[in-house]
């Protein structure tokens, strides 16, 4: 079980208008427990205005940066990313989960590999910390990088690419709302503009990997349009900023009307009853019930809530962060997990 650890804000430097870094302090006695890995995020728990409020950010930085520092981009009525941007300060105390997720590369130093790359806006994030490990480790291989924003004006890290910017790293701005003579350069990252990105000779069809990091509209268009060129799914990965909550919801079909669930968590049993017509999930039903359990975006977009199930049986309605091979092994996204057994017993500890 990952546990929230206090640590200290030593560094907060203003990227655009919206965003803000958030660098941390790790003790010594932490430091093993807060390695990561390119691509991967953290859960931010803090108290604001009486309310516990959890949300989790990608990693910016490389893992041979050898700084822990997170992105938070001030979002409309967003509670914590407007904390962040706001109010934090320097010398302040947050909760911090131990780095968790696999949106990550599997590098080696003797490979040659072209890698191509997708973000919108604030996706960049996890995306950077990629390229930047990339050209770390793989000093052969090389990148193609396809970046939207609105403007030149809100480009997230904008000094900090061009400055790494070289024959190994390709980097593509698009726009939405900026004037560009080149209209191919023009517009959102769709199906279409795939299309003719690939006729210009612009997008590489033979890619070792695509990563891919924004809003459910561009990475379902990303993930169709690759699969239509018969590109294998191990080589595609993508991470979601939120889902739409409605399209790819799975309606679950249950015989039962309420569920005995035994959670464990911190080596601990809970036992409460599930009642199918009324509860969202497991997990909000455990929250309900006063318990302390992980979660951050629950839309089935992160893996903070993930869990395993040792006995019963159950059904999760969205499920865009774990792998195959974990659903397989047992594993559910607590969020959108329905029981469909009478009795269901789930470790957060395994």
């Amino acid at each position: 079980m990952n546990n929230f650890s206090s640590l200290k804000v030593v560094g907060l430097n203003k990227v655009t208008s919206d965003s803000v870094s958030i660098t941390f302090e790790i003790p010594a006695e932490r430091t093993n427990e807060f390695k990561f890995v390119e691509g991967q995020y953290i859960t931010l728990k803090t108290s604001i205005k009486g309310e516990s409020v959890q949300r989790a950010y990608s990693i910016w930085k490389a893992p041979h940066e050898k700084e822990l520092a997170v992105l938070v981009k001030k979002v409309e009525n967003g509670v914590f990313s407007t904390y962040a941007n706001e109010s934090l300060k320097v010398g302040d105390v947050l909760e911090v989960m131990p780095p968790q997720g696999n949106f990550v590369p599997k590098l080696n130093s003797s490979n040659k590999n072209h890698y191509t790359l997708f973000a919108a806006g604030s996706g960049i994030t996890p995306i950077f910390s990629i390229l930047k490990a990339i050209l770390r480790t793989e000093e052969n291989s090389t990148i193609d990088l396809f970046y939207l924003n609105k403007t030149k004006t809100s480009v997230i890290f904008s000094e900090e690419l061009n400055n790494i910017s070289s024959d190994n790293l390709k980097i593509h701005y698009l726009y939405t709302r900026e004037e560009v003579e080149d209209s191919l350069l023009k517009g959102r990252i769709n199906k279409s503009k795939l299309t003719d990105l690939t006729k210009a000779g612009l997008l590489n069809l033979e890619s070792y990997q695509y990563f891919s990091c924004g809003p459910e509209t561009m990475i379902l268009d990303i993930n169709e349009f690759l699969a239509s060129k018969r590109i294998e799914e191990s080589k595609i990965k993508f991470e979601l900023f939120t889902t739409s909550g409605s399209d790819n919801v799975e309606e679950i079909q249950t015989e039962i009307s309420e569920s005995a669930i035994t959670i464990t968590i911190d080596d601990d049993e809970f036992d409460y009853v599930y009642k199918v017509d009324s509860a969202e999930s497991i997990l909000d039903e455990g929250i309900e019930q006063g318990l302390d359990l992980p979660y951050s975006c629950k839309g089935g977009v992160c893996c903070t809530c993930r869990a395993k199930i040792m006995e019963g049986t159950a059904k999760m309605k969205i499920n865009y962060a774990l792998t195959d091979q974990e659903v397989a092994d047992g594993y559910v996204l607590t969020c959108q997990t329905v029981p469909t057994s009478p009795v269901l017993k789930v470790s957060f500890d395994d």
